[in-house]
């Protein structure tokens, strides 16, 4: 089975209860690594890892450091291809048969199995014709960028020594890529669907989000994937999107050459 690494604050009790016993339940083998608090790092030395001028919520530290601890982790034991989860993501069934299948292979650096649709810069497509099967009956997809997200993704290990090498100073937060001086190939599992987030992912330790599921309109139907694609639907939401990506393709910002398609706002499902 791929090696499974879970990353959790220590002091966020219920979401490390939470996300392990779901784990547990499921029957995946996992290693707990206990996430760097950025809150509890002296400013002196957060003033050493950060580039001059650039400020960093303490959060995103935190997390950009935890990230970095698993990528030496894989490095160290030269793991191939590694799973990565923070303590608010929630797996499908089916990712077991798929993380006893899935083989390491250089066709991304990144694969998410669930992902946000945006990163700082705009949307984020995918690219329906250019698919590669990870294991059978799963298929990565390409994408147009790196997502904003990290709460389920798999990680190669040579991306994970690139990503090493030019760890410091940090710049960006670890889910924002385009800073990074070598090409990065993103792809994303995008049905059948194989990881969501619960809803402690509406509490963020490293940005001010704090949403109450109260606050939330139709959030009993939100643990439905189906809610999302209706919402899509009424929104006409595929239509505005496939419209974006054919302004971005003329204005050279997107490849052309690629049948850039909308990604599934599957992370707010709420499991």
């Amino acid at each position: 089975m791929t090696p499974t690494f879970v990353v959790s604050l220590a002091r966020a009790h219920d979401r490390r209860a939470a996300v392990c016993k779901h784990l547990q339940e499921l029957g995946i083998t996992f290693r707990l690594i206990d996430a760097v608090d950025g809150r509890a790092l002296p400013a002196n030395e957060v003033a050493t890892m950060v580039e001059p001028g650039q400020t960093m919520h303490p959060g995103a530290i935190g997390c950009y450091l935890s990230h970095l601890e698993i990528y030496r982790q894989v490095l160290a034991e030269q793991i191939p291809l590694a799973l990565i989860l923070e303590d608010d993501a929630r797996l499908s069934p089916r990712c077991v048969n798929f993380l006893q299948t899935v083989k390491p292979t250089s066709a991304f650096d990144y694969c998410f199995l669930d992902s946000d649709d945006h990163n700082d810069r705009g949307p984020i497509f995918f690219d329906p014709d250019d698919a590669t099967e990870l294991a059978p009956g799963y298929c990565a997809y390409r994408l147009s960028a790196g997502p904003h997200t990290t709460h389920a993704y798999m990680i190669t290990l040579e991306c994970a020594r690139k990503r090493l090498a030019h760890a410091f100073p940090l710049r960006k937060p670890i889910d924002l890529y385009d800073h990074l001086p070598y090409p990065i190939v993103f792809r994303a599992i995008v049905t059948p669907k194989l990881a969501w987030v619960s809803e402690h992912s509406l509490v963020s330790f490293t940005s001010q989000k704090d949403v109450s599921t109260r606050s939330l309109s139709f959030s009993w139907l939100r643990k439905y994937p189906i809610f999302y694609k209706l919402r899509d639907f009424l929104r006409l939401r595929h239509w505005r999107q496939r419209r974006v990506a054919q302004r971005l393709v003329a204005e050279g910002v997107l490849p052309s050459g690629h049948r850039w398609t909308a990604l599934p706002q599957g992370r707010d499902v709420l499991r």
